[in-house]
């Protein structure tokens, strides 16, 4: 009787991991149209299998040279006489064996001649990096902007042209935007979530985030 059971929970456990497996392919796959669709109805480019000049230009960023295995996938791209703004799936994989992790991420990369700004890369802060501030690494705070400064890590190799760049606008524009990770360099930023990939639902709000923060820095460049 024991040995019947056993079997019988392993068929039912093999039948759940199919299932599950089944159902993940099938919801990937209305994702993927579902992304197809948004930007089609936009008049953009869709590209499934992401784009190799894109993914190399990307290359200049931090996220884009960590870990292994880096994959771009269901890109969708648009081009202006002024700017290219595109969005697009990106994993890649860090650690091995048990400590191994797959890293999954909807990523806005925006290219401008426009965007004269300087080098700086940006995170959600935590507690650890409390204690590295404390221990003196580069953590670029604002002393009249604590609610910028406590939410975020910044980081970059000219202090003095960030300090200048981030003035009392723009750090309040990043202020409200709670949780993004950012990367910038002239002519070109990125920006995204360090969260699972974004739905189709939810790719329209998502590229106007990365639209208003080329506005931000256009005006800001103006200013």
């Amino acid at each position: 009787m024991t040995a019947v059971l056993i079997v019988a929970f392993c068929i039912l456990g093999s039948g759940l991991v199919i299932g599950l497996i089944v159902w993940a392919v099938q919801a990937e796959k209305k994702r993927v149209a579902g992304m197809r669709d948004f930007a089609d109805g936009l008049g953009l480019e869709f590209f499934e299998s992401g784009q190799n000049e894109l993914l190399t230009r990307l290359g200049r960023f931090q996220l884009f040279n960590s870990g292994r295995g880096r994959v771009m996938r269901n890109l969708i791209l648009g081009k202006t006489e002024i700017a290219s703004i595109a969005i697009f799936d990106y994993r890649y994989t860090t650690g091995s064996g048990k400590n191994q992790s797959t890293h999954n991420q909807t990523v806005v990369s925006m290219e401008s001649d426009s965007l004269d700004i300087p080098d700086f890369t940006m995170r959600p802060e935590n507690v650890f990096d409390r204690v590295g501030s404390a221990l003196g690494f580069q953590d670029i705070d604002f002393d009249d902007h604590p609610e910028f400064s406590k939410s975020f890590v910044l980081k970059g190799p000219d202090e003095a042209a960030i300090r200048e760049f981030f003035d009392s606008t723009i750090l309040d524009f990043f202020a409200a935007k709670k949780g993004i990770c950012f990367e910038a360099t002239k002519g070109m930023f990125i920006y995204y979530r360090a969260a699972k990939p974004q739905s189709a639902d939810g790719l329209r709000n998502y590229l106007e985030e990365g639209y208003s923060t080329y506005q931000a820095f256009v005006e800001r460049l103006s200013r």
